[in-house]
C-alpha cells in the first residue's frame, strides 16, 4: 500500500513537471515568435521591394535600349540606369529662410536638367522619351530609396536588439507597400506615356481650350504651354505643361510671363489640381476653395502667390480628389469622369464671375504626360 502511495505521489510531480516544462517552452517559443516575426516580415517585404527594383530596373533599360542611339551600348544604359539610381538632391540650407525659394527653384532646374541630359546621352533628341524615361526613372529612384531606408532600420534592430523598432516599422508595411507599388506602377505608366491620375489638372485645362475661339500659342517658356483664346467674349489665358511628354513644366513662369510680358491683369486665377483623398472619401470628388492648388515644394506656388497677390488678383481652385496611388499610375474611370465635370464646373464658373470683354487665367497644375495641348 505504501509503495503504491509513493507511486501514485511520484506520477503527480512528473506530471506536474512535465506541464511546467511545457508551459515555459510554450512561452519562451511565445516569445520569440513575437520577437522575430516583425523582423521576418521585415525581411519578406525587403526582397518583394529587392525583385521590384530589379524588374523596374530591367524595364527601363529595355525601354531606352530600343530607343539608343547609334554607339551606345546595352551596358552604357546599365550603368546610367545604377548611377541615377542614387543620384541626390540636396535641400539648400533653411538657417536664413530669407531668399530660400529661389534657392529651390534654382536647385530643381539643375535637377531636371541633368536627369534629361543623363537620358539625352543614350537615345538623343527625342524629347518626349527624355521626359518619360527621365519621370520613370525618378519613381525608380524614390523606390530604392525607400528600399536603402526600410533596410538600414532592419539593420539597426538586429543588431542592437531593438526589437520595437522592428515592431513599429512593421506596423506600417502595409502602407509602404502601397506607396511602393504606386510608385512600380508609375514607372510603366510613364515608359508607356499614359495619363496619369496627375494629369487631372492638364487635362481639365486642355478641355477648355477645346471650347474657346482663335487660339493663339505663347511658346517663350521651357516645358510650359501658354495658350490665350476667346471665350464668349471673355480673354481667356491658359498655363500648363507641355505635353504629351512627362513634365510639370514651370506654372509661375507662365504665371510671370502672363502678367509681366502681356501686360495682362486678369480678374482670376484659377487652378485645377489633383489631391490626396481622405480615406473616408470617394476617388472623383471635388473641393473648390480659394488659394493656389499646388503640391511639391512650394517654390512655384510661392511665385505664383507672390505674383497675384503684388496684383491684388483673387485666387480659386478646384481639386479632384484621389489616392496616391491613384495620382502615380494610370488614370482611372473615376478620376477621368471628374476631370470632365470639373472641366464644366471652370466654364461654368468663368461665365458667371468674369464679364465679356475681361481676362481670366487658368492654370492646368500637375504632369502633363499623355495629355497634349
Amino acid at each position: 500500500m505504501m509503495l503504491q502511495t509513493t507511486a501514485t505521489g511520484s506520477g503527480i510531480w512528473s506530471w506536474i513537471i512535465t506541464m511546467i516544462v511545457w508551459f515555459l517552452a510554450i512561452y519562451i517559443y511565445q516569445e520569440f515568435y513575437y520577437i522575430q516575426r516583425p523582423l521576418w516580415q521585415i525581411g519578406g517585404f525587403l526582397s518583394y521591394l529587392g525583385q521590384m527594383i530589379r524588374t523596374a530596373s530591367n524595364d527601363i533599360g529595355n525601354y531606352l535600349d530600343k530607343l539608343r542611339k547609334q554607339g551606345v551600348g546595352r551596358k552604357e544604359v546599365d550603368e546610367t540606369i545604377r548611377r541615377m539610381l542614387d543620384f541626390t538632391v540636396i535641400t539648400p540650407t533653411s538657417l536664413d529662410p530669407f531668399g530660400i525659394v529661389p534657392k529651390y527653384k534654382n536647385i530643381l532646374n539643375a535637377y531636371e536638367t541633368t536627369s534629361e541630359s543623363e537620358v539625352a546621352k543614350l537615345i538623343g533628341d527625342n524629347d518626349i522619351a527624355i521626359k518619360n524615361a527621365s519621370t520613370a526613372l525618378e519613381a525608380l529612384r524614390e523606390i530604392n530609396f525607400l528600399y536603402k531606408v526600410v533596410d538600414h532600420y532592419y539593420r539597426i534592430a538586429k543588431k542592437y536588439k531593438l526589437y520595437v523598432y522592428a515592431m513599429q516599422l512593421s506596423m506600417l508595411l502595409p502602407l509602404l507597400k502601397e506607396v511602393s507599388d504606386a510608385l512600380n506602377g508609375a514607372v510603366s505608366a510613364f515608359m508607356k506615356g499614359l495619363p496619369v491620375g496627375d494629369s487631372a489638372g492638364p487635362l481639365v485645362a486642355y478641355n477648355v481650350s477645346r471650347l474657346c475661339s482663335q487660339l493663339v500659342y505663347h511658346d517663350s517658356v521651357k516645358d510650359t504651354a501658354i495658350m490665350e483664346c476667346d471665350l464668349e467674349g471673355r480673354r481667356l489665358y491658359i498655363v500648363k505643361a507641355k505635353g504629351p511628354g512627362s513634365t510639370v513644366g514651370k506654372p509661375d513662369e507662365g504665371v510671370e510671363y502672363v502678367f509681366e510680358k502681356l501686360g495682362v491683369k486678369p480678374k482670376y486665377v484659377i487652378t485645377v489640381d489633383a489631391a490626396l483623398k481622405l480615406e473616408g472619401e470617394r476617388t472623383g470628388d471635388i473641393a473648390e476653395g480659394v488659394g493656389v492648388a499646388m503640391g511639391g515644394i512650394g517654390a512655384e506656388k510661392f511665385n505664383i502667390e507672390t505674383i497675384a497677390t503684388k496684383y491684388g488678383v483673387p485666387l480659386y481652385a478646384f481639386l479632384i480628389k484621389m489616392r496616391e496611388a491613384e495620382a502615380l499610375t494610370a488614370m482611372t474611370k473615376d478620376v477621368y469622369n471628374a476631370v470632365q465635370t470639373v472641366s464644366k464646373r471652370v466654364v461654368d464658373f468663368i461665365k458667371e464671375k468674369v464679364q465679356p470683354g475681361e481676362a481670366v487665367l487658368l492654370i492646368g497644375v500637375g504632369n502633363t504626360v499623355g495629355v497634349a495641348q
